[in-house]
């Protein structure tokens, strides 16, 4: 009857541990995120408007920022092609901003237009791919 006794002390202790190393792996398995690298760029609109614009791809789907002269921080979303043509919406407190059309050329500079919401207003951009 002992040795029965001690069997069960081993198995509940055995069985214990064997949970707890499960339960420390699915917590590590469960705590890791595949991070999206996000793109930094620098530039300018018409030449004189200094802005930068970080963002992430996903797929086709363009997402970020883009802070303009006024230091402004607003948010950019859109999609991409595959040959790396784009069109992109600004957004400044939930409403348009502006709409950036152009393209990513090999070596990672972007080329476009930025236009205004309406469509009115058009200037030529350029960024390029700021340095880590």
């Amino acid at each position: 009857m002992k040795w029965i006794v001690e069997i069960l002390i081993v198995t509940v202790i055995f069985v214990t541990l064997i949970w707890g190393y499960n339960m420390k792996i699915k917590d590590q398995q469960l705590g890791y995120k595949k991070q999206i690298p996000t793109l930094n760029y620098v530039g300018a609109i018409n030449g004189k408007y200094l802005f930068h614009m970080a963002f992430t791809r996903k797929d086709n789907i363009l997402s970020g920022t883009l802070v303009n002269t006024f230091e402004k921080e607003n948010r950019i979303y859109g999609t991409i092609d595959h040959e790396g043509t784009f069109l992109l919406t600004e957004y400044e407190e939930d409403e348009k901003a502006g709409v950036l059309e152009g393209k990513i050329i090999p070596g990672g500079e972007i080329k476009g237009t930025w236009s205004t919401p309406d469509g009115e207003k058009w200037f030529p951009f350029y960024l390029v791919k700021k340095s880590e």
